[in-house]
């Protein structure tokens, strides 16, 4: 079995199960009575779980039972959501990114790590007797493609504030060499670009089905015909060049 081929489609499996359990979390937040949000929160985190388990990746594997429980104990109303759990599940959801990023050959069927074992303990309630490390840093990738260097230094800045490590194109064919190249996290892209524009660039890289990249399009105009054009190229957003010192990139890029 290649076990690098299995990790790396459960990364992009489990990556989207947590955008989909953070997202859940919130609405749970501020719909208390709605058990669907616990309901598609405890199916993600069982989706983990399981992919974990045949992996043999013991510290995902019991971090992610743990939230399965918590989630568990809401589901039967034996557990309410209040302010100190709530961050203890997003702190669990940061240290499950990190610890499935970090997985390797050399990680499979080994014991799972004392710290884990009592993280989970504090996500079920029980005495703690270790304080849980910081979360396992990853530092997601960015690249910036424009032919304006001012507009890509605005971009560079927003996506450094948002914790990324940014590379820079002024070429939509070099940009395609390089994200096919090197893996990207986020593709923030111009419309109008030498080489390739922001459309077949996007065209390009989504048809590798391997890459969990996301793609913002940034455009100096707007309109139905453009927008059109970004959703049949897989752009996950199109935002408008005027947006770039406001909230609205800031937020699509969170």
């Amino acid at each position: 079995m290649n076990i690098a081929e299995f990790l790396d489609e459960f990364r992009l499996a489990a990556d989207e199960k947590l955008d989909l359990i953070a997202s859940q979390l919130l609405r749970f937040e501020r719909e208390p009575s709605n058990p669907q949000p616990v309901r598609e929160m405890f199916l993600a985190a069982h989706t983990i779980k399981g992919g974990a388990a045949m992996l043999r990746l013991t510290d995902v594997e019991a971090l992610s039972h743990a939230v399965e429980d918590l989630l568990s104990s809401f589901r039967d109303r034996q557990r309410t959501l209040d302010a100190p759990t709530a961050d203890l599940l997003f702190k669990s959801f940061d240290h499950l990114r990190g610890l499935i990023a970090a997985a390797s050959a050399d990680s499979v069927g080994t014991e799972p790590s004392a710290w884990v074992v009592d993280f989970a303990s504090q996500l079920r309630g029980e005495p703690s007797t270790a304080v849980a490390p910081a979360a396992v840093e990853v530092r997601r990738r960015a690249l910036v493609v424009d032919d304006s260097p001012t507009v890509r230094e605005l971009h560079r800045m927003l996506l450094e504030d948002c914790s990324f490590e940014v590379e820079e194109c002024d070429n939509g064919q070099l940009a395609l060499t390089r994200a096919r190249a090197e893996s990207f996290d986020l593709v923030v892209a111009g419309v109008q670009n030498a080489g390739l524009d922001g459309f077949e660039l996007i065209s390009a890289l989504r048809a590798d089905p391997r890459r969990g990249t996301r793609f913002v399009l940034v455009s100096a105009d707007e309109g139905a015909e453009l927008s059109r054009r970004a959703a049949e190229c897989g752009a996950d957003a199109l935002v408008r060049k005027g947006s770039l010192r406001d909230e609205r990139l800031t937020a699509v890029i969170r």
